[in-house]
């Protein structure tokens, strides 16, 4: 089931222009639909990946926004911007990965499967269990 802004709005997900990735290759940076930036890095014997920029609510600084959403009432006052929102990213077949993330505009985790296309695109579905399964595809492309 897909619902439209569900998953991945945290990535504030929003460009326009394509490029080509390096063949099978997830490390760097990514940026997503909104202009969020994410660098995808070595993290022990996984990947995963921080939240490098992104567009701040109007009047604020992205230096000052804090994880007031968060189900754990105790991360709540930790800053968004540095945050790891991928994790766990494992390979799951010839440009697939599967991984973990965070949502810090909704506060929860999500799964993600990853599937990195021809174009050089990142096709980015993720998915939260509540009650029913809720989806939702985002495209990344390289900054």
């Amino acid at each position: 089931m897909i619902r439209s802004g569900f998953i991945f709005g945290f990535i504030f997900l929003s460009t326009s222009l394509v490029t080509v990735a390096k063949a099978s290759d997830l490390h760097g940076l990514w940026q997503t639909t909104k202009g969020a930036i994410i660098s995808i890095s070595q993290c022990g014997s996984t990947m995963c990946g921080q939240l490098q920029s992104f567009k701040p609510p109007d009047g604020k600084r992205q230096q000052d926004i804090l994880d007031t959403r968060n189900q754990d009432r105790a991360k709540r006052g930790r800053k968004v911007l540095g945050l790891r929102v991928l994790w766990n990213i494992k390979a799951a077949g010839e440009n697939k990965w599967y991984a973990e993330g965070y949502d810090p505009r909704r506060g929860y985790e999500i799964t993600i499967n990853i599937d990195l296309l021809p174009s050089g695109l990142l096709k980015m579905t993720g998915c939260k269990k509540i009650v029913l399964n809720f989806c939702e595809n985002v495209i990344w492309q390289r900054p």
